[in-house]
């Protein structure tokens, strides 16, 4: 016993226990307490022990029993790629990454530094054909500009690639139809990234008009107001022949708009817009526009869109019933809120949509993979994809002529 009690004394942990203490040549030691102080010494040091085990946090995502790695390739570097997608396939256990495709050496070089993929092979785009025999590889990510992504996702999909693409996988009704048509043919997965979709916030609008708890529809607003605004050489050379505003960015607002209506055709569509900017005057592209919808319901739509918005990212939606109103308002930086006798401050809002649709992003890429899996099929259906485009080809037709055109 006193032989344990030098241990106890001289032990790293000895402060712990106000029961033994150390005299100059001497321990003394409280008998009738030092069963106890051993066994407080013995749970601590297994605690002590069992600190220095490396534990999961609850961010990691493990590659559990019957799950697989999926193969997969990416074709584009650039701004939304880099920032947004491949940091998320990079994060997720259950991808592989075998390659990236980009014929902008600025875009790789940024891409690389970015996130340290000096090990992960960079390649052109005149590559891609022997990259796609690949029979290990199992799917393709396509975040290249929308010019390319029709080729680029037949081509993968020829092979027997599943695929997942950036909005929208065509720059016409044609080519979407197309990519669509031959998914099917060959049986694999198409996923469009409408991303909005898998946002908690608008989830929960969608579920309030699915079950009918507003009754008929009367009214739809949806809000995209973008920040910050794009470059002038992006604006410059995005869809010069029709109407960028619509077909690049109201893009997302009319998929929310195909989806929370459940694929209701409209009857009509107006395009009123104005060119504030002089540089975007010289290009013939506005930078704001409103998008009139009427439906054969009585349901009328308005889409609002602004390139540029100073106060931060701004997408809202509001949906009027005969029985209620649902809106997705915008989230904020942080949900806290400073109330004072002078007024009250709110957060701002995010700053774009990277940071806007952070959690989004994450699992549209699990739902690919699910699909991978066969547990599901891609959320965004082939007829939404082809209606969104009959859409936006009508709205950028009212453009020109400035009369309604009619679907």
């Amino acid at each position: 016993m006193a032989h344990l009690a030098k241990r106890i004394v001289f032990s790293p942990v000895r402060s712990f226990l106000p029961a033994a203490r150390c005299h100059t040549g001497r321990v003394d030691v409280k008998r009738d307490l030092l069963s106890k102080e051993v066994s407080k010494y013995s749970i601590l040091r297994r605690l002590l022990c069992s600190s220095v085990e490396t534990q999961p946090t609850s961010t990691e995502k493990k590659v559990t029993s019957g799950q697989r790695q999926y193969n997969v390739g990416v074709f584009g570097a650039g701004r939304i790629a880099s920032t947004v997608h491949i940091k998320n396939i990079l994060k997720n256990r259950r991808l592989n990454l075998k390659w990236i495709v980009d014929d902008s050496a600025e875009a790789v070089s940024s891409c690389k530094e970015l996130h340290y993929l000096h090990q992960i092979p960079f390649h052109e785009s005149g590559e891609r054909e022997s990259l796609l025999n690949d029979e290990s590889l199992d799917a393709v990510f396509v975040f290249t500009p929308t010019d390319t992504h029709a080729d680029y996702i037949c081509e993968s999909l020829s092979r027997g690639k599943a695929v997942m693409t950036e909005k929208p996988c065509g720059e016409t009704y044609s080519e979407i139809k197309r990519c669509y048509d031959l998914a099917e043919h060959v049986n694999k997965p198409l996923l469009t990234g409408f991303q909005r979709r898998f946002d908690t916030t608008f989830q929960e609008v969608f579920q309030a008009s699915r079950s009918k708890a507003l009754g008929n529809l009367r009214f739809l607003r949806v809000t995209g107001r973008d920040s910050p605004k794009p470059s002038y050489e992006f604006l410059k050379n995005t869809d010069v022949s029709g109407c960028s505003l619509i077909s690049d960015m109201a893009v997302h607002d009319i998929d929310t708009t195909v989806w929370l209506t459940s694929a209701e055709r409209p009857v009509s569509i107006y395009t009123m817009s104005h060119m504030h900017d002089p540089i975007m005057k010289e290009v013939g592209q506005p930078d704001s526009a409103v998008m009139a919808l009427k439906y054969g319901s009585g349901l009328l739509v308005i889409i609002d869109s602004d390139r540029e918005s100073p106060y931060g990212y701004d997408m809202r939606i509001e949906m009027f019933g005969t029985e209620g109103m649902a809106m997705a308002e915008n989230p904020r930086v942080s949900a806290s809120l400073v109330d004072i006798q002078q007024g009250g401050k709110l957060n701002k809002l995010y700053h774009s949509f990277p940071q806007r649709f952070e959690a989004a992003f994450e699992k549209e890429i699990d739902h690919f993979i699910d699909c991978l899996d066969g547990k599901d099929t891609p959320l965004i259906k082939k007829e939404e994809c082809l209606l969104t485009m009959e859409i936006v080809e009508k709205g950028v037709e009212s453009f020109k002529t400035g009369k309604v055109a009619y679907l």
